[in-house]
């Protein structure tokens, strides 16, 4: 009798990102300035961005356009990525188009910033993403949200796999039920 294959769960204890922005004290101007620049690095528009998305700056989303459509990998990841920091419904909506027109990695990629934001307004689509991470071996789920680990394993239910628990290597018996799920190929 063969066994079904497994798709292991990492869970680990998440920091708190409650420090400062790098760019707290800088007017929103400036930020676009920077952003403008091609002389700064991706490091610094990072947090430019992450700065704006905290801001809920309404030219965000075009901007992020513009780098999810150009031919740099850094580009598009950090379009992706602002995306997800922004966590707007219009934002997760756009993520979710982008997972539609992107192949291998790139679709994974996707997958992780949606399921950091996942709310219950878009469990459906997300449980048609989520068939993705079927082929692999082992995804982290330390920042997905409780809508997407639980959308995960209602995949996995909804296909007949068996559920297996292990226990958080912190010791947390809650998060147990989290660490392992198996794979449906």
């Amino acid at each position: 009798m063969s066994h079904p294959p497994q798709l292991r769960l990492l869970s680990h204890p998440v920091s708190s990102e409650n420090h400062p922005s790098l760019h707290s004290d800088v007017d929103s101007a400036r930020l676009w300035d920077l952003l403008r620049d091609t002389s700064v690095h991706t490091v610094l528009k990072k947090s430019a961005l992450n700065e704006l998305s905290r801001r809920r700056d309404p030219n965000l989303m075009d901007y992020c356009e513009s780098l999810l459509a150009s031919d740099s990998r850094s580009d598009w990841c950090l379009g992706v990525t602002t995306l997800s920091a922004t966590g707007t419904p219009e934002a997760v909506d756009r993520l979710i188009s982008v997972f539609a027109r992107s192949l291998g990695e790139d679709r994974l990629y996707v997958l992780e910033a949606v399921a950091h934001i996942l709310t219950a307004e878009f469990v459906r689509p997300f449980s048609i993403m989520v068939r993705e991470v079927t082929k692999y071996c082992e995804i982290d789920v330390s920042r997905w949200t409780r809508a997407a680990v639980s959308t995960l394993k209602e995949v996995c239910k909804r296909y007949g796999v068996e559920i297996v628990s292990e226990s958080d290597p912190s010791g947390n018996p809650e998060l147990a039920e989290d660490m392992v799920l198996p794979l449906d190929q």
